[in-house]
């Protein structure tokens, strides 16, 4: 009985703390976003438009302040408790440190689940419908221009997020003379089933001893899909889980770079071990003598190290990509921060 009644207690602290904290996060990144799309030299929309683009971009705001919500989520939660004397009665009836932080994580499991099916389902249709809002009522054209390599094609195109592209250029290099060879031009593309068609495509072929132009239309085989378009135009943080992974394939395929993509995936797929170590180092900050060290200096103690963490793995990121390492040690290796003082805020 004892058991039951003393994880339900846990977990409504925890998760009422969570939940203000979360609005307190929510509201803030509201008005920065805001204030941003106000700042916005190229936004031609209206208060209420810039209301909803900001909305749907808190998601993924959220999202990334996740570590430092659960934080001082769990750390103000079962503070609480430590200043009324409920963990001291936990303890006193039967009850260790050990078993109250398992508790602790346990009722954090909805979250630790619900962080993987946010980042596949949620957060990135939420930043793809806040971008396709935006470009509604931005000047310029919305889509996006960049170089990558199909077989043995260097292509230029510009694509949108649905997979449409309206532009197409792709040189060929000559594998013997290693000079450019073909340059070919159109602005009608049409991409289907594993094939490229360019109506009126231009097409400069060229030898040591002359350049032919001709205008025709040209069909070819392409390892391009409109998925992969899609993949090569949208930054990484806007894909989901499984559009990541496939993504890692498809470029790493095509002989393209995947570090950011990898990146991104393994920095979600590690959350979960990121949130739980996080939240161990918040709740044993609610233990110890309050003679040595009192409640508030604990939580600063815990908050202050989750800060150093996030800017630990904001500057691993590029380091692990710089020294060719897996880029799941971009996130683990910097938790030995909290794992290194959660001992030592026990022992206070």
């Amino acid at each position: 009985m004892i058991g039951t009644q003393s994880t339900r207690l846990i977990a409504r602290a925890i998760w009422q703390s969570l939940l203000l904290v979360t609005l307190v996060f929510a509201g803030l990144e509201f008005v920065f976003k805001l204030l941003d799309e106000m700042k916005s030299p190229y936004a031609q929309y209206t208060l209420t438009q810039m209301v909803g683009v900001s909305a749907l971009g808190l998601p993924r705001r959220l999202y990334l302040d996740l570590p430092l919500i659960v934080l001082i989520g769990v750390a103000a939660g079962l503070g609480g408790l430590a200043q009324h004397s409920a963990l001291t009665v936990l303890r006193a009836s039967g009850l260790s440190i050990g078993q109250i932080l398992m508790k602790a994580i346990v009722s954090l499991v909805p979250l630790l689940v619900g962080v993987l099916l946010i980042a596949q389902i949620g957060m990135p249709q939420a930043e793809e419908w806040a971008q396709s809002l935006k470009s509604q009522y931005t000047r310029g054209d919305s889509s996006a221009a960049l170089w990558t390599r199909d077989s043995n094609r260097y292509v230029w195109l510009r694509g949108d997020a649905d997979g449409s592209i309206a532009s197409w250029r792709h040189l060929t290099i000559d594998p013997d003379t290693r000079q450019l060879a073909t340059v070919v031009d159109s602005e009608q593309v049409h991409l289907d089933s594993g094939k490229v068609r360019l109506d009126e495509a231009v097409q400069l072929q060229m030898t040591a001893e002359q350049i032919v132009l001709t205008q025709a239309p040209l069909s070819f085989e392409t390892g391009l899909q409109a998925e992969g378009v899609r993949w090569l135009i949208l930054p990484a943080e806007q894909l989901s889980l499984s559009e990541l992974w496939v993504a890692q394939q498809f470029l790493r395929s095509q002989g393209l770079e995947v570090r950011q993509h990898a990146q991104v995936f393994w920095q979600r797929m590690t959350l979960p071990v990121t949130l739980t170590v996080l939240a161990l180092l918040a709740a044993v900050t609610a233990f110890g003598s309050f003679r040595s060290m009192s409640v508030s200096t604990r939580v600063f103690a815990a908050v202050l190290a989750g800060l150093v963490f996030k800017y630990v793995v904001d500057m691993a990121a590029p380091f692990t990509l710089l020294v060719g390492w897996h880029p799941s040690l971009a996130v683990l290796l910097p938790l030995v921060i909290p794992m290194l003082l959660i001992p030592r805020l026990l022992r206070q």
